[in-house]
């Protein structure tokens, strides 16, 4: 039987913060019901296949804006779907202000052990910019409470690079959080995707990008304070401390089979590509006619897969093997990509030993331009 991660999409916010492109929605109970039930029509569909789960990861959108019971309803359909590993990874994110000791408590009880929290900074003004609608007190507190609801497995994500932040505001908001003795956390540096409100106050000029300077030196900034804190990075944007690296997480980046459930949710399988449709009306119509809402299927070509799989591969510290993706493809990279090897190490942005392919730490500030050469 195959491993495989599985996703769950609820993409439902209260708000839709100002620089998100993720396909979310604003909260709305009743589409949501209608929505669950579509949820567990898709879930019936892949029910009884030849899976074992081995991690489970709710996201969103703000999946814990709904009452635990109506999670509860999509955890026990998950649960009879197929065979689920004993010592399964189960994550769901969560957003300051959204839950209470209560609620992460029931989340402990229905077997749900990691949880996500989207703190991004602790500063009000970075807070509004960023079109957040908790208080950098709210954020602390949902930390708390979930150690206290007796989660051992907490995430937290934080943004850098925020129109206003300072090298100070940045490294008290990293202090501060790791403060409270997580386990793992994700630092993202922002980005101005066009469509979202806060790309359109950037081409007005209401807002200003910081200097990219500044940028670098908050991410080198970034490493000292997580060492000290006894994190290492794993991957280009996550940290963990000892055993604490997300699995589901690493089952994309390692290029291994995943599921997606829900409007929007993608799925590897097989080397073979699969999109549910984006539109949520349609993905209830669809799913009420008991028909796949998948919308898009590509089966890639060895090549296409090689690929894929040094791009994601070099987004973790442990790099690639080139000949382990020559033994699941069949493609020979290091003769095809010989040339362009050679150039990234000569501009300083991989390290190579003859088959395992790594970034510099040059090359993790430039990841774009590396994985730019295996397109």
């Amino acid at each position: 039987m195959n491993e495989i991660a599985l996703y769950v999409h609820i993409p439902f916010c209260i708000k839709k913060c100002f620089y998100c492109d993720f396909n979310s929605f604003r909260f709305d109970i009743s589409l949501f019901h209608r929505y669950r039930s579509a949820l567990m029509k898709e879930i019936e569909l892949y029910s009884n296949k030849n899976y074992i789960i081995e991690s489970i990861y709710i996201g969103g959108g703000t999946p814990s804006i709904f009452p635990a019971e109506d999670i509860e309803e999509i955890i026990n359909a998950l649960s009879s779907s197929g065979e689920v590993k004993d010592d399964i990874e189960f994550t769901i994110e969560v957003n300051p202000g959204t839950i209470d000791r209560e609620k992460l408590e029931r989340y402990r009880a229905l077997g749900i052990n990691r949880v996500s929290i989207g703190v991004q900074t602790l500063r009000r003004e970075e807070l509004t910019t960023l079109g957040r609608i908790h208080t950098s007190e709210e954020a602390l507190c949902s930390i708390q409470l979930a150690k206290d609801a007796g989660f051992t497995n907490i995430n937290v994500d934080l943004i850098y690079g925020i129109p206003g932040q300072t090298l100070e505001s940045w490294k008290d908001t990293l202090k501060r959080v790791l403060d409270l003795d997580i386990t793992h956390i994700s630092i993202y540096g922002l980005m101005y995707e066009p469509g979202t409100p806060l790309y359109k106050s950037l081409i007005r000029g209401e807002v200003s990008p910081i200097p990219e300077d500044t940028e670098v030196e908050m991410f080198n900034i970034t490493q000292d304070i997580l060492r000290d804190y006894s994190f290492f990075w794993y991957e280009l944007s996550n940290y963990a401390r000892e055993d604490y690296e997300c699995r589901h997480n690493i089952t994309y980046w390692e290029g291994k089979d995943y599921l997606g459930i829900g409007s929007s949710s993608h799925s590897l399988i097989e080397n073979t590509r699969y999109s549910n449709t984006p539109n949520i009306e349609a993905y209830i119509e669809i799913l009420s006619k008991n028909k796949t809402p998948r919308v898009w299927i590509e089966k890639l070509t060895p090549l296409e897969r090689a690929r894929e799989l040094i791009m994601l591969g070099l987004r973790m510290k442990r790099g690639v093997s080139l000949s382990n993706i020559f033994n699941r493809t069949g493609v020979d990279v290091k003769e095809i990509f010989a040339k362009n090897i050679e150039k990234l190490i000569s501009l300083g942005l991989v390290n190579y030993d003859g088959d395992r392919l790594t970034l510099t730490e040059y090359g993790r500030l430039l990841g774009n331009e590396v994985f730019v050469e295996f397109c």
